[in-house]
């Protein structure tokens, strides 16, 4: 892990959460009650999946990931679903996966990377859900992506233009939802699971 700065940045998310970010990693201040289940929420690349198997390990839950339930369900892959039938068929699946995981607790779920986060189920899971955001810099995002060809919102190698805009378009969204932020680009994927479990295990 890098060495923290004395230097601290804040937001205001809503009225009684404050989010403290130290240099390499992020700290969260609230008054909420503990809820059951962690859900990782953050944009492409930003590492949900290998995150949240490893969060899971180490808290020892069950793990959900929702764009693999997708496919379970269907028998397609995200971006082939999205090619053969189009977004709304996608976003159909979605909010059915979300439905039947309200209810369920003690899960680290990773929401995909493309998920409407206008979707009211998202709320739903709110209810006893620790959202944790999934942060890194512009230049890790790109370089994590070009790895892959798999997503459907941004197509094959996209620019550091294109990331941006959508990052910027979903970014309050995501700020509205986060009870804690996690700044995957300067940590190791072991050193971001055993941060959010320290920091959950120590809620009240």
């Amino acid at each position: 892990m890098k060495n923290s700065s004395l230097q601290t940045m804040r937001w205001h998310i809503g009225s009684s959460t404050d989010i403290y970010c130290f240099g390499g990693y992020d700290m969260a201040k609230e008054s909420v009650q503990k809820k059951t289940n962690i859900v990782l929420i953050g944009f492409m690349g930003s590492g949900k999946t290998v995150i949240g198997r490893n969060l899971a390990r180490l808290l020892e839950r069950d793990f959900v990931d929702t764009d693999e339930e997708i496919e379970k369900v269907t028998g397609h892959s995200v971006v082939q679903l999205f090619k053969k039938f189009g977004e709304r068929r996608f976003r159909s699946e979605e909010e059915l996966i979300l439905k039947k995981l309200h209810g369920r607790r003690g899960l680290v779920i990773a929401t995909g990377g493309s998920m409407d986060l206008e979707n009211h189920n998202l709320e739903i899971l709110k209810e006893d859900g620790y959202f944790v955001l999934l942060q890194a810099s512009l230049d890790v995002l790109q370089e994590r992506l070009s790895r892959k060809n798999s997503r459907p919102l941004l197509g094959k190698n996209p620019d550091s233009a294109k990331i941006q805009t959508l990052l910027t378009a979903r970014e309050s969204q995501y700020l509205a939802l986060a009870d804690f932020i996690v700044n995957t680009g300067e940590l190791t994927v072991e050193e971001s699971a055993k941060q959010i479990a320290e920091h959950y295990r120590a809620l009240p």
